[in-house]
């Protein structure tokens, strides 16, 4: 056992927004305060994973074939990567609590947890309740290993639901790991301020692959560290694609004028901002073959040392998914890279929190 030391837009929001130009002139008259923001009727993450795997059939790494793109992780070779868990429905007769995965985290020393604040974000920005998780250690094979309860969560005060900024999290758990039925460890954090490299990474978790298959056993796959402006470049060219494939069917099914949707377009995507802030990493690759993916929030993106020990740089924290076009998939598209949390902006977050809690 070894432990160290801590070393999107919705279409409906889009909606919203375009319809400052093509709603009737009394109506403009008001601004954006007389357009009703769509309230947020998809729930918590960690309700939508629960309901979406009580649904799926289960794979095993064997049948998997390719996080997305990936393979399945060989026993032990993870050590500090756990699965949060919450209780599910037990079916008639059955004995017990049934428990299933909800997003992924890592130990980085005997009683933390390091995870996303979307994790454990309700839909009202409320914490869910440290009392109705459990954290999985010592299998990459969910249903084995420990489960150990949660005491505390400790998410960051900065942490913004609508543009998934400061998006991270602890959890403390009820009793230090002093025992374990399977390899456990604790995971390095890249420090403050240090500088992030470009290039290989690995991205691990037990999220959604190909044809909405959510594997049993802990997946892993390798992608590339790239400037957030690869991010930035790709998330403002779907959006461009999504808002006009918006403008010409609202423009077709209303009669409005090309010439006004064209107004209308240029508006919007000449005010497009950067999608991700300074606190994000941009990660994956340019075909979307192989990335992160639903399932996998929280868990780490890891970078290997010059002495062959991993590193981890960066939390699974969100992608985007186009609006427009064929977008049957879940993740895996062209240009649309992961987006992961920048740890070296919060190594001394995570330091307070731990020496005060």
């Amino acid at each position: 056992m070894k432990f160290g030391l801590l070393a999107a837009s919705s279409a409906a929001l889009i909606a919203a927004i375009a319809g400052i130009s093509i709603l009737p002139a009394a109506a403009q008259s008001r601004g954006l305060g007389g357009i009703a923001k769509p309230s947020d009727t998809s729930g918590s993450v960690m309700q939508h994973m629960l309901d979406v795997r009580s649904r799926a059939a289960p794979i095993d790494g064997d049948t998997a074939s390719r996080v997305y793109g990936g393979r399945a992780a060989a026993p032990g070779a993870w050590p500090a990567q756990v699965a949060l868990l919450a209780e599910q429905p037990s079916e008639e007769g059955q004995q017990g609590k049934n428990y299933g995965q909800f997003c992924g985290g890592s130990l980085i020393s005997r009683q933390w947890v390091l995870t996303a604040a979307h994790c454990v974000t309700n839909p009202d920005d409320s914490l869910s309740d440290a009392s109705k998780i459990m954290v999985q250690t010592g299998s990459n094979r969910l249903g084995a290993g420990d489960f150990r309860p949660v005491a505390a969560i400790f998410r960051h005060e900065g942490y913004n639901s609508a543009l998934i900024d400061n998006d991270i999290a602890l959890l403390k758990l009820t009793e230090p790991v002093q025992q374990s039925g399977g390899p456990v460890g604790a995971i390095s954090v890249i420090g403050q301020g240090q500088p992030l490299p470009e290039g290989p990474a690995v991205v691990i978790g037990w999220g959604f692959m190909e044809k909405d298959k959510l594997p049993v056993d802990l997946m892993e796959t390798d992608i590339n560290i790239v400037p957030n402006e690869t991010c930035n470049v790709g998330m403002a060219e779907q959006t461009k694609r999504d808002v006009g494939s918006f403008l010409l069917s609202m423009g077709e099914s209303n009669r409005i004028p090309e010439g006004k949707l064209e107004e209308a377009f240029n508006i919007i995507v000449s005010n497009l901002g950067p999608a991700l802030s300074e606190n994000m990493i941009c990660a994956g690759v340019s075909t979307g073959e192989r990335t992160s993916c639903n399932g996998d929030s929280g868990g780490p993106l890891m970078i290997k040392q010059p002495d062959g020990s991993w590193l981890q740089v960066g939390l699974v924290s969100w992608g985007r998914i186009p609006l427009s076009g064929n977008n049957a998939s879940r993740c895996g598209h062209a240009e649309l890279y992961g987006v992961y949390t920048r740890l070296s902006k919060y190594f001394d977050w995570i330091d307070q929190k731990l020496r005060a809690n």
